[in-house]
């Protein structure tokens, strides 16, 4: 990254820290000198995400659908101080064709993709947690904005994700909390390479629908540490899509 940011004494949540968007946000932001409270559900992931950062990194293995464990560890993490902001980057997906929809799969990623995520920054925007100017990211998809056949669940999700995070963004403005989405195009993550591995030649034929070819998960980390830091002191409410021109086909 050639923008440096300086996050010491600062302190973040990301979810999803295990791999992915999660993972390099989580890194990025323990390389700017923040604490980072890294969730996710692989333990052996996350130690070796402490290795890195053995002095940043604060390692979290939990589901983040159990509310209870997440509310106790995220206050716990606030107790030593204030919590400068989170990122959502937590998500499943699952092939859900209308023909074969399963409502049980439709469920989980609704749940982690967006209920999560409310319940993420609800608990982080109680007054002993929240510190002054805190920012919060949820990570959306050019899928709820730009529909992709038989991904009617993780769509739904994607968009919903957008619209909560507006509504949260009004309501806590008056806070100085702000809150917004950054929706990516597809990227080489462990997620797309399960999808080619189904589907041989589906990223291929994706990837030429990126004018500008398919990012990366640093593209994403770049704007999330924008967002996070008070450069973008005047931005909430917002989703922006970073998706190499495929939502504008």
């Amino acid at each position: 990254m050639s923008i440096k940011f300086n996050f010491s004494e600062k302190r973040f949540v990301v979810t999803g820290a295990t791999s992915g968007i999660g993972r390099k946000i989580s890194i990025d932001l323990a390389s700017a000198g923040a604490t980072v409270l890294a969730i996710g559900r692989r333990t052996e992931r996350l130690d070796d995400l402490k290795k890195l950062f053995p002095e940043n990194i604060i390692p979290c293995a939990i589901d983040v659908n159990d509310f209870e464990l997440l509310k106790n560890d995220l206050e716990k993490f606030g107790e030593v101080k204030k919590i400068d902001g989170s990122v959502h980057a937590a998500g499943i997906n699952k092939f859900t064709p209308l023909r074969a929809f399963n409502w049980n799969d439709a469920e989980g990623i609704i749940k982690t993709t967006l209920y999560a995520g409310i319940e993420l920054v609800r608990t982080l925007s109680a007054k002993k947690l929240t510190a002054a100017r805190s920012s919060h990211i949820l990570i959306a998809s050019v899928a709820g904005i730009k529909g992709e056949i038989g991904f009617t669940a993780y769509s739904s999700a994607k968009s919903a994700v957008i619209g909560a995070v507006r509504s949260m963004a009004l309501e806590l403005a008056i806070k100085d909390v702000r809150v917004n989405s950054i929706t990516p195009g597809w990227l080489p993550t462990e997620m797309t390479d399960a999808i080619e591995a189904r589907y041989p030649g589906r990223i291929d034929t994706i990837k030429l629908q990126h004018p500008l070819g398919l990012g990366s998960v640093e593209d994403i980390s770049n704007l999330a540490m924008f967002l996070l830091s008070d450069e973008s002191k005047w931005i909430t409410g917002s989703n922006i899509v970073i998706d190499g021109g495929y939502s504008i086909r």
